[in-house]
């Protein structure tokens, strides 16, 4: 039987090996799809948008997983995998990055720090979800085997996470099953100690992101919805606008509580991170002799300021400007192409209202007169928080951007977009090689995040 593992399009697995490419110095892209596969995406780019929505959607179901892998499973196999990323480096680093994967923000910020990053989190895709929006049904497809998981295995918990809007067109075919860590594990602790240089730092990325979620089980949750412009007590209490939703999409549930279960406010399935790796990390760096230095911050959006700065910083280092700016969302991100470019990276959650808010806050800072990249994220799902093509265009105060992502006539659901956004900025790069050589120390990164605007 075929062991469970990521899918490569993950959150962390992207991270991983663009963080590893970008210490080769090397372009990647995110996305790795097989010739076939972007042979047809680039066939369905030529229909209008909702071929895309209706195509994609069922050939996710696909990718997922049979849930009787999750007999075969193996912490240890997930975490071997991400370092298996890593596998070309045999030197050691001056420091390394651990903690929420946040797309573009946590590459950044770890080829920064010049050295590499290690995930908190994992998540597995399953076969079969909920076609009508039932909650419960949702919830009994991996509902025992994430309680065995979590009471095996006292390193981890586990995290169903259902979120019927944002990841609609998913969840009516398949189900997530996320993983935290909860204590460093071997594997990472060994990992530290070959390719971290004696004295090292280790910096741990603690996103305080919450979220309302149910308990079902000592060491397992459940969760419903998911970051964007809609709140989780929305998410469970209704509102008139999630009713027309569902009547629109088809769903025929729009209730999505579990009155049997404990209500809890926790740490956010993607971006918030579980109590307790954060000690087990201190004491493992006391132990061995590693610089323990942790970077506590609230909301996502604070580590894509941080980024953002430490770009800044680096620039001033060398004692030049920024050649441009590059604003990327979820995981639409090229990170390795801003630190080629000497651009300034903006990386934005996901293509929601709140994105954009944050989006036309942070433009009052773009230089001026420079270029400015913007990838439209492709989802191949309108929510009801959708930021508008126009709502970017008023957040950017400009139509004067070289588009790297959906085209405005397929915005939300561009196939074609999966595999050619990141040429414009590539070919750009190309042109235009600017590298940021210079590298920020653990302590410029902490400090950094403590100027912070609050």
């Amino acid at each position: 039987m075929k062991k469970p593992h990521e899918s490569p399009e993950s959150s962390s697995p992207i991270v991983t090996r663009a963080v590893a490419a970008g210490l080769r110095g090397e372009l990647i892209e995110n996305y790795q799809f097989p010739a076939w596969q972007r042979g047809l995406l680039n066939f369905l780019g030529i229909f209008p948008q909702s071929a895309g929505r209706f195509v994609i959607s069922r050939f996710q179901s696909s990718s997922g997983l049979p849930p009787d892998t999750l007999k075969e499973f193996a912490l240890n196999d997930l975490i071997q995998a991400r370092l298996d990323d890593y596998s070309q480096f045999h030197d050691r680093f001056p420091a390394i990055t651990l903690g929420a994967a946040l797309g573009g923000a946590s590459t950044y910020l770890s080829l920064a720090l010049g050295g590499m990053f290690l995930p908190q989190a994992f998540v597995i895709t399953l076969k079969q979800g909920s076609y009508g929006g039932d909650a419960e049904e949702y919830l009994n497809r991996s509902l025992d085997d994430a309680g065995r998981i979590a009471s095996e295995d006292k390193r981890l918990m586990t995290i169903q996470h259902y979120d019927p809007i944002h990841d609609g067109w998913l969840t009516r075919f398949v189900n997530h099953l996320r993983f935290k860590l909860l204590e460093i594990p071997e594997l990472y602790a060994e990992f530290i100690k070959n390719h971290v240089e004696p004295g090292g730092a280790v910096v741990y990325l603690e996103g305080g992101a919450t979220w309302l979620r149910y308990r079902v089980g000592e060491r397992s949750v459940f969760q419903v919805g998911g970051w964007g412009d809609i709140s989780s007590e929305e998410f469970l209490e209704g509102s008139p606008r999630i009713e027309a939703y569902a009547r629109s999409t088809g769903l025929k549930y729009h209730d999505w509580r579990l009155t049997r279960y404990p209500l809890e406010r926790g740490p956010e399935s993607e971006w918030g991170s579980e109590p307790g790796f954060a000690e087990s990390l201190e004491q493992f760096c006391k132990r061995e002799g590693f610089r323990f230095v942790r970077i506590p911050l609230q909301h996502p959006n604070d580590f894509s300021r941080l980024a953002f700065a430490s770009g800044l910083k680096m620039l001033s280092k060398e004692g030049r400007q920024p050649a441009g700016v590059s604003v990327e969302c979820f995981s639409q991100f090229d990170s390795i192409s801003a630190r080629l470019g000497g651009l300034l990276p903006l990386w934005l959650i996901f293509n929601t209202k709140d994105s954009a808010r944050y989006l036309k806050e942070m433009a009052k800072r773009f230089p001026k007169d420079k270029p400015l990249f913007f990838s439209g994220l492709s989802t191949f799902s309108i929510t009801p928080d959708m930021a508008t093509w126009q709502d970017w265009i008023d957040a950017l105060e400009s139509e004067k951007f070289i588009n790297t992502g959906t085209r405005p006539s397929h915005y939300p659901s561009d196939a074609q977009a999966l595999v050619k956004w990141q040429e414009p900025l590539q070919d750009w790069v190309k042109k235009n090689r600017q590298p940021i050589t210079s590298t920020l120390t653990s302590e410029e990164l902490a400090q950094l995040a403590k100027e912070l605007p609050k």
